[in-house]
């Protein structure tokens, strides 16, 4: 067979193979020359559709141009962070020049964005400076001029109610209780952390009622990390650099004798978090982080210790910092003022979203790019806590430029370029321009004052409300609304008062730190005696001697108060309560009726109402304010609760219990819970599941004497003597003036045969306490027997006789 041989090259012919070669040659060019051609052909097509499909510049709803957004991120990609301080200075942060704090992370903000250097807060208290930031509105506009006696109503339109209707998932994380959603800035969010639960504790040791920027960052993080995904809006409110100044470490001992910048420091770590969160989840890119404080501290800067009552510089200058993903908006200091009423519109547009058309405030997009220096804005102030704590004259300011009016009944007038503290009052020399000023300021806060909404109290204004905003050093009460066409001449200027105002704070912060102590009340009296008009002196006097149970004292003082503001709503409630506390019902009731035609819209107080109803036996009107009470606020447990209590009074168990588990599953704290659950159990003659719902109601409240005392009394029934004197021992220990536990104790004792002069003892504390109540007649009965074992008949005939009469005159027995 023949085989079929490959033949090597060697044995070819030698021109075959040359000629092979050189084809093979010119075959590799001409496959070079193509590849080359192709390459070339296919770069151009991949130049030219990346730059059809690239980065383009975004323009804004109104057709300002904004700049290049990051590759692969679309405009309707773009989240928002929103950061308030509470509290800070513009002047105490790195990026503003101030050179002894360590602020990295808001440096960082102003080196990667955009920082504003006059920037003007509307108001200098929390609660209305944030309703500017939120509505685009000025305050006269929101109609929010406190903090607490007012709130945010909610025919405001909010930027998170504008962001969620658009997409957003919203969250909201508050540092303080001045900012709680009952004062209605939670509109709009989806999510609003504002716990501040403090059931247990009681009057003024209620302690602190706002929590440290790292919780507030944790809340906010473990909110992100489910929101993340989606596009977001995060507001997170950090309260820390308020008074008292108080940093954890290290910061406070980096900044021991700089506390208040040691607060910033604290805030900016937490910031940081935040940032670094963005960072690690590749978000830096496509989110819009805006700072800004709600308002300044004064730190002693013309008199004035803190804020809110004057609105210089120091009060009203606040850092802001944009940092957004647009090219355009890298690196730059906006010199230009602008206000915290712009803060709104310009989110609007960073987010490529149309403003309302009925806010205030314009955007700062222009001077953000750089396509415009200035926007010749008005900057409008207002400081109207003189007015409302003391009948002192308001304060209303306008900025324009480098220039400051003041409206007060002694008129300022500032160069902020040459004067930035303030110090020189240039109104008698320039009244040219300050007159020109006035004009502008009278006519703007007519016109203001024109669309404000109608004056509303807040939502709820309870003891605990008051106290939590009373442990911030906020007093809360509130008059009328002035207007911009009334005369301030004709009252005191808040300068001439400065040293009333800081003897009034000074009685604050002593009765919070000794309650016991007579410093605040000797303080106060010295304000009335300067100042008798000062309604807010007679007020905390009232308070003060409520405290100390001295009832008939504080209602001299709640009187007084209210001879000079008839509705004012606090002394209102609190003479109520004392004629409460002294067992005139009748009077309390008709102090409570008369605050619900002043504030027809708070639960609390109907709440309050129905207790008394209650106990009066007139059980259907008390369940019609309790369910009123519940329409205006389904919320509150404590409303349930007394339900539960008028069912039990009309013989309906089953009905009782269903109220009191709602209750419980909308607060499982909820005060007298578990103790009327206790009375059903007692009821049904389970007397073991009495006694674990009364301890369980002490456990929650160990304020709770009323279960001790019941629970003494359950453990009488039973036969355990023991028990029962230790639960009578601490209802009295828990409650000094509780008179009926002394009685209790007392007949416990003489029972027993045991500790009569004891027992002698707490009769007499009793009858002090209580000398006509139902159960004083006991007393003296008690004291008759004790006298009959002592061997003193005489003594023991008197007190029978005391008793008997008492029995007679009162109907009781």
């Amino acid at each position: 067979m023949r085989k079929n041989r490959k033949r090597s090259r060697s044995q070819e012919p030698r021109a075959t193979r040359e000629r092979a070669k050189e084809v093979r040659t010119e075959k590799r060019r001409s496959w070079r020359k193509a590849v080359w051609a192709g390459s070339v052909a296919l770069l151009i097509v991949v130049i030219l559709a990346f730059w059809m499909s690239g980065p383009q510049s975004v323009r804004t709803p109104a057709g300002v141009e904004m700049g290049k957004l990051p590759p692969g991120v679309q405009p309707t990609d773009v989240n928002l962070l929103l950061i308030t301080l509470d509290t800070t200075r513009a002047d105490r942060i790195g990026a503003y020049g101030f050179p002894d704090v360590e602020t990295p992370y808001l440096d960082r903000i102003a080196r990667e964005g955009v920082l504003f250097e006059q920037a003007i807060s509307a108001a200098p208290l929390t609660l209305p400076a944030h309703s500017t930031i939120f509505t685009s509105r000025f305050p006269p506009t929101h109609g929010v001029r406190d903090n607490g006696g007012f709130y945010l109503d909610e025919s405001q339109v909010t930027l998170a109610e504008i962001l969620k209707e658009n997409g957003f998932r919203t969250g909201g994380f508050v540092g303080a209780y001045v900012l709680d959603s009952k004062w209605g800035v939670d509109q709009g969010f989806d999510t609003y952390v504002d716990d501040f639960d403090l059931s247990g504790r009681t009057g003024i040791s209620l302690g602190s009622i706002d929590r440290p920027a790292n919780e507030v960052a944790d809340q906010a993080l473990a909110w992100l990390e489910d929101a993340g995904s989606s596009r977001f809006f995060a507001w997170v409110h950090f309260f820390d650099p308020h008074s008292p100044y108080t940093p954890p470490e290290p910061f406070l001992t980096r900044y021991a004798n700089r506390r208040y910048v040691g607060e910033i420091a604290f805030t900016d770590s937490q910031v940081g978090r935040i940032l670094d969160w963005l960072d690690s989840r590749d978000l830096t890119k496509k989110t819009v982080v805006v700072v800004m404080g709600d308002h300044g501290e004064s730190l002693g800067e013309h008199g004035e210790a803190r804020h809110g009552f004057f609105i210089y510089e120091a009060a009203i200058r606040v850092p802001f910092l944009i940092r957004a993903p647009y090219e355009r908006m890298r690196a730059r200091r906006v010199a230009d003022v602008v206000r915290s009423v712009d803060v709104l519109p310009t989110i609007l547009d960073l987010l490529s979203l149309e403003s309302p058309g009925d806010i205030e405030g314009i955007s700062l997009v222009p001077l953000m790019t750089g396509a415009a220096d200035t926007l010749d804005l008005h900057a409008y102030s207002e400081a109207m806590y003189p007015r409302f704590h003391f009948g002192w004259s308001d304060l209303r300011s306008l900025r324009v430029g480098r220039y400051k009016y003041v409206a007060a009944p002694r008129p300022e007038l500032y160069d902020i370029e040459e004067d930035p503290a303030e110090l020189n009052n240039l109104y008698p020399e320039r009244l040219r321009t300050a007159q020109g000023m006035a004009t502008v300021l009278r006519e703007l806060e007519d016109r203001l004052d024109a669309s404000s909404p109608e004056f509303k109290p807040a939502v709820e204004i309870d003891p605990d409300t008051r106290d939590r905003l009373a442990a911030l050093g906020y007093v809360g009460t509130f008059v009328s609304a002035p207007t911009g066409t009334e005369d301030r001449s004709s009252l005191a200027d808040p300068k001439d008062k400065i040293e009333l105002f800081n003897l009034m704070s000074r009685a604050l912060e002593a009765a919070h730190k000794d309650p016991e102590s007579d410093v605040a009340i000797q303080a106060l009296q010295s304000i009335t005696q300067q100042d008798p008009q000062v309604t807010d002196a007679w007020f905390m006097l009232g308070n003060e001697y409520y405290k100390r149970r001295q009832f008939g004292q504080a209602i001299e003082q709640y009187t007084k108060t209210l001879e000079l503001k008839p509705d004012y709503y606090l002394a209102v409630i609190n003479l109520a309560n004392s004629y409460r506390q002294l067992g005139d019902d009748d009077k309390a009731l008709v102090g409570y009726r008369r605050f619900i035609e002043l504030d027809p819209r708070n639960p609390q107080i109907r709440y309050e109402a129905a207790q008394i109803l209650i106990d009066k036996g007139e059980l259907e009107e008390a369940t019609e304010q309790l369910r009123e009470a519940l329409r205006l606020e389904p919320k509150m447990a404590a409303a349930h609760n007394a339900l539960g209590v008028v069912s039990i009074k009309k013989g309906d168990v089953e009905g009782a219990e269903r109220e009191i588990k709602a209750a419980l599953e909308q607060k499982p704290d909820v005060l007298l819970a578990h103790f009327n659950l206790a009375l059903i159990a007692e009821q049904r003659r389970d007397f073991q599941t009495a006694i674990a719902n009364y301890q369980r109601e002490i456990e929650l409240h160990p304020f709770s004497f009323r279960a001790r005392y019941n629970l003494g009394e359950l453990y009488g029934y039973l036969g355990n003597r023991s028990a029962q004197l230790e639960a009578y021992r601490k209802a009295i220990e828990v409650n000094p003036y509780f008179a009926r536990g002394y009685m209790a104790l007392a007949k416990t004792y003489l029972d027993m045969e045991q500790n009569l002069e004891e027992a002698m003892t707490l009769s007499r504390r009793a009858l002090e306490l209580s000398p006509d109540s139902e159960f004083a007649p006991l007393g003296h009965f008690i004291m008759a027997d004790i006298y009959n074992r002592q061997g003193q008949p005489r003594l023991a005939a008197q007190s029978l006789a005391r008793g008997r009469e008492l029995e007679a005159r009162t109907g009781h027995h």
